[in-house]
């Protein structure tokens, strides 16, 4: 993201660039940063489409003619309510599926609604799940997904610096405690990062696998990074784990994890919580 203001039109073309870049280095999806369409755009989140509108024709027809899955995450309004989306496109053009962020952030929650939903997205290529910027310090989005069978999760986000180091431990435990691949979408300042003023899109895109390893990385700068993932190859757990020989982590967490004592737990607190998202709705 260069300095000065940007137009929603220019965040439109550099999606497309990055698209078309994708497309000729033949990946099979590509994953665009969050609230692509409005980053430094004045008016910000208060900028939504009227969703399916003009911005996801642009996506659709970008899937559809560089034959490449999409990940755009852009605000929307649906029935009235403003939403941070990210939408997933099949090569086809057509709208797989689309998640809306459940954390918002405190200031974000003045103008956006919480998502209330974990929706498992289903590729020609494998089961895929969304969760956006704040999301990640919830662990318990990316144990669900992992329960309900998602295989690589998207991160899209915005995180500004000048520290990354715990976003990282964050991303890779999540990885690593749900046998999940994750991959993070960033914005990069232009020039690279550097940690004074105005400078504060660090970028570090990456994609981390199952085993929390970072096995793909922009580093500071602007850019794409790839890499092959094998789905069907045998995830090996630690003798913690163990349950059969050979062995694979999902099923072992599966079968181990006490989801029936969590939702008890969870349940009981639920019904002493003041909840932020309701009393934001209620001023609104």
């Amino acid at each position: 993201m260069e300095d000065g203001p940007h137009t929603v039109e220019r965040n439109l073309a550099l999606a497309l660039e990055y698209i078309s870049e994708a497309a000729a280095n033949h990946a099979d999806i590509v994953c665009l940063p969050e609230t692509v369409t409005t980053n430094k755009v004045e008016s910000g989140c208060h900028a939504a489409e009227h969703f399916p509108g003009e911005w996801t024709k642009v996506f659709q027809n970008a899937a559809l003619q560089r034959s490449i899955a999409v990940v755009a995450p852009y605000y929307v309004i649906a029935d009235g309510i403003t939403y941070n989306q990210a939408t997933v496109f099949a090569r086809d053009g057509t709208i797989a599926g689309f998640y809306r962020k459940v954390q918002p952030t405190g200031w974000e929650a003045r103008s956006a609604s919480p998502g209330s939903e974990l929706p498992l997205i289903k590729m020609e290529f494998g089961k895929i799940a969304v969760m956006i910027c704040m999301d990640i310090y919830f662990p318990e989005i990316a144990r669900i997904y992992a329960m309900k069978g998602a295989e690589i999760l998207f991160w899209p986000t915005i995180t500004h610096g000048p520290s990354q180091s715990g976003l990282e431990a964050q991303i890779r435990s999540r990885a690593m405690d749900n046998s999940l691949v994750i991959v993070e979408s960033n914005l990069s300042a232009e020039p690279p990062y550097a940690p004074y003023k105005g400078r504060f899109y660090p970028g570090t895109a990456r994609i981390v696998d199952h085993n929390g390893d970072i096995i793909a990385f922009t580093g500071r700068r602007p850019g794409l990074t790839y890499a092959d993932i094998d789905l069907d190859e045998p995830r090996k757990t630690l003798d913690c784990f163990l349950i059969e020989d050979a062995d694979k982590t999902r099923q072992d967490v599966e079968s181990l994890v006490r989801m029936d004592l969590y939702a008890k737990e969870y349940a009981a607190l639920a019904e002493k919580q003041t909840r932020f998202y309701d009393t934001i709705a209620k001023r609104k």
